[in-house]
């Protein structure tokens, strides 16, 4: 690894949990560890529970233990005010000759004021830490690419439990001996993944109204007629990094408005997947997709969000964002100015919604390259195979 624009680095952080510390180190740990690259050397300090694990898997140049580096000595001295770990960092990059370190942007206060109290600089950027994970190895994308089929495999499963499903008198969706609900069709994803070495957290299963709300998880009984949204983004239980896909479905007969939306969302994805490629700006991509869904005749930020109000129908939300080793990072494909670089992993998610019918979005994880991208999702999404 090596350091860029000459910064020197520090996490305080526990790499399972934190995106930073972990890319830097390439060691998922469940406790704080500390991570510093330092004239484009990285170091990693770990506890001695850590350290046998540490010596076989982290990817740094230097591994140190915590006794080392005197914490326990150190969180005498402090009396437990939790800032040990952050003097012991201090005294580390004292000793590699460094004074001035960025830090990302949920370092500690605590943290922040002990090294700061002890002659360290601290200086905060999360789009530089985001950065220096945008343009994914081949590794990374192999590691994403696994996901997205155990998505795609997880989703195939969800979409075999609606097509068995009967409706019953009452139009709702039976399955198994029971009322299919978005719950179980969320277990039934969840399960599916994780028998596959991956794990789901907050999977939509949502149908009906309750699809109009993106970041709805839907709960009852599922209906035919209405769309029901999967939106589906599991990370390797080995590997951490994520995919995500969403797909729209629907049991039975579909009203002519759901057709339309979803004919619509299709035909704006399609857009954005034709324009995507390395240098061009996010914002660009974006604006064309609201241009298309717009001219069909709904709502978007773009043409019709009144200042200070919310949008809550139509296209309200970006048109994609970064996917690694968190769900949700750069580049994002929104009202920002971003220019796009080869080996971005991002989402191309479009969407249209309506509170009193539902809604429909439809997602697929692409890999920007010099002259177009490559799109790693597999599964189908013609408004044919949506039905089911």
């Amino acid at each position: 690894m090596t350091a860029e624009n000459g910064r020197d680095l520090l996490v305080i952080a526990a790499p399972e949990h934190d995106a930073a510390a972990l890319h830097l180190s390439g060691f998922p740990a469940p406790d704080a560890v500390i991570v510093a690259r330092v004239k484009g050397r990285t170091y990693l300090a770990v506890s001695s529970l850590e350290y046998g694990r540490a010596q076989k898997g982290a990817d740094v140049d230097e591994l140190l233990s915590y006794d080392e580096l005197g914490l326990r000595e150190l969180a005498r001295e402090l009396s437990g005010s939790g800032s040990a770990l952050a003097a012991a960092s201090a005294d580390l990059l004292k000793k590699l000759g460094a004074d001035v370190v960025t830090v990302p942007p949920n370092l500690g206060v605590t943290h922040a004021d002990e090294l700061r109290k002890r002659g360290i600089e601290v200086n905060p950027d999360g789009g530089y830490f985001m950065g220096l994970r945008r343009r994914k190895t081949r590794k990374e994308i192999q590691h994403i690419t696994e996901a997205q089929r155990a998505t795609e495999a997880a989703v195939a499963h969800a979409a075999d439990v609606l097509r068995e499903a009967d409706v019953s008198g009452d139009g709702t969706l039976a399955w198994s001996g029971g009322v299919l609900t978005s719950e179980t069709l969320r277990a039934e994803i969840d399960i599916h993944l994780l028998r596959n070495g991956f794990i789901a957290v907050n999977t939509i299963a949502a149908g009906g109204r309750q699809a109009a709300d993106p970041h709805e998880r839907g709960s009852g009984p599922l209906r035919a007629g209405e769309t029901i949204i999967l939106d589906v983004f599991p990370s390797g239980a080995g590997s951490h990094y994520y995919a995500d896909m969403t797909r729209t479905f629907v049991k039975g007969e579909p009203t002519e408005e759901a057709r339309k939306m979803y004919e619509v969302v299709l035909r704006s994805q399609e857009v954005a997947l034709g324009m995507i490629k390395a240098g061009i700006n996010g914002r660009d991509v974006h604006l064309a997709v609201s241009e298309v869904i717009h001219a069909a005749g709904y709502k978007t930020l773009v043409h019709d969000q009144e200042p200070g109000r919310p949008l809550t129908e139509g296209f309200f939300h970006g048109t994609g964002h970064g996917v690694g080793l968190d769900l949700h990072e750069g580049p994002s494909m929104g009202t920002q100015n971003v220019e796009l670089k080869p080996g971005d992993v991002i989402t191309v998610e479009p969407g249209v919604y309506d509170p009193h019918v539902g809604g429909v979005r439809i997602e697929d994880l692409v890999v920007v390259t010099e002259d177009g991208c490559d799109n790693l999702t597999r599964s189908p999404k013609s408004f044919a195979t949506a039905l089911v």
